[in-house]
């Protein structure tokens, strides 16, 4: 458990530095609406909930063949949290190695990305972020990595935009199960990568509504 604890920092502050971009980008870019879901869902203890829509600017974004690649990223992205959320640990090895090298490929010629320091830092730190992932067996330990992956492409993905898609930034907070964590989903879902359960109504609640 010690080791597996270590190996999570480090691989934590690696990926911090490589992947981690601005919370969002410039006011100009975007435009928010709180929006009452209480109509959609309501919270456990019968409260309405209230989501954040953000609408993107996509004169702002990256070019559209930019955003179609990121498409492409986030198609894998979903690989992985449905896996987890299955708790189907090779699925979800095997996926996320792939989604690492998608990152890795589809991106080599795009002169945008490969002038963003940030993703030369990803890039430069590839083989060891690759490592970790290889090294992690247990579904806990690829639901840690999955956590700061997600987090890493919630951030290019707000910054350089997807192409003419409306998805979803989920939120599950549970206490009692040391879960605090976030991820994307192409739909209001209740598929849960944190807590292994396909139909989550107590915990998986949507954030913010992204439209590009």
């Amino acid at each position: 458990m010690k080791s597996i604890i270590i190996q999570g920092i480090i691989f934590c502050i690696v990926l911090s530095c490589s992947i981690r971009v601005h919370a969002l980008p410039a006011d100009s870019t975007i435009t928010k609406i709180s929006k009452d879901t209480s109509e959609l869902k309501r919270g456990i203890f019968g409260s309405p909930q209230t989501e954040l829509e953000i609408k993107f600017d996509k004169s702002k974004l990256a070019p559209q063949n930019v955003r179609i690649i990121f498409n492409e990223l986030f198609r894998q992205y979903l690989t992985i949290k449905n896996a987890l959320a299955y708790s189907d640990a090779f699925s979800a090895k095997r996926n996320t190695l792939t989604l690492l090298e998608q990152m890795k490929t589809n991106t080599k010629d795009i002169d945008i990305i490969n002038k963003d320091d940030r993703w030369m830092i990803f890039l430069f730190n590839y083989e060891n972020i690759r490592s970790k992932v290889e090294a992690a067996d247990f579904i806990q330990e690829q639901r840690f990595l999955f956590g700061e992956i997600s987090s890493g492409l919630q951030q290019f993905i707000k910054y350089y935009g997807l192409y003419d898609k409306t998805i979803y930034l989920m939120q599950c907070s549970n206490n009692e199960k040391n879960v605090n964590g976030s991820w994307l989903s192409d739909s209001r879902d209740k598929k849960n990568p944190y807590l292994g359960s396909i139909n989550d109504t107590a915990c998986a609640k949507v954030k913010e509504v992204w439209v590009f």
